[in-house]
């Protein structure tokens, strides 16, 4: 009769162990998601990071007025465009990799370039969305 309560003690205890090996490879494949979710987030807050920050660096550059589109590499990375529309001008910053996208309406005064107020947009304000790409 001792032999089987032994035995018994070792399947209970075999057992717990197995549970506990599954319950820690779900926990692991749950870390492994949302890791792959952090990097995720890192990857588009450095995006907006750099296309905002190429819209900013377009204020210090020299442009020509065309209405053709202009880009240059932005020093901190990203890349800044502007074009030349009737009403005013229409700057692009965008970064290295192309994942995000902002424009702003701008104007032209004394030979700088200054942002209009509300003129962020998220997407192309053009109605020809073929004239959206520089």
């Amino acid at each position: 009769m001792r032999g089987q309560n032994g035995s018994a003690m070792m399947a209970a205890v075999l057992l717990l162990m197995l549970f506990g090996v599954l319950l820690l490879r779900g926990l692991e494949q749950v870390y492994e998601l949302r890791m792959q979710g952090v990097g995720i987030e890192i990857r588009r807050i450095r995006a907006a990071t750099q296309a905002h920050s190429a819209l900013s660096w377009a204020l210090t550059q020299r442009w020509q007025a065309q209405p053709a589109w202009q880009c240059l590499a932005a020093q901190g990375g990203g890349v800044a465009c502007v074009r030349t529309l009737d009403s005013g001008l229409l700057l692009l910053g965008q970064d290295d990799e192309g994942l995000l996208r902002f424009w702003r309406r701008a104007s032209l005064s004394a030979g700088r370039i200054m942002f209009n107020p509300r003129g962020w947009s998220d997407f192309c304000p053009l109605a020809d969305t073929a004239q959206c790409a520089p």
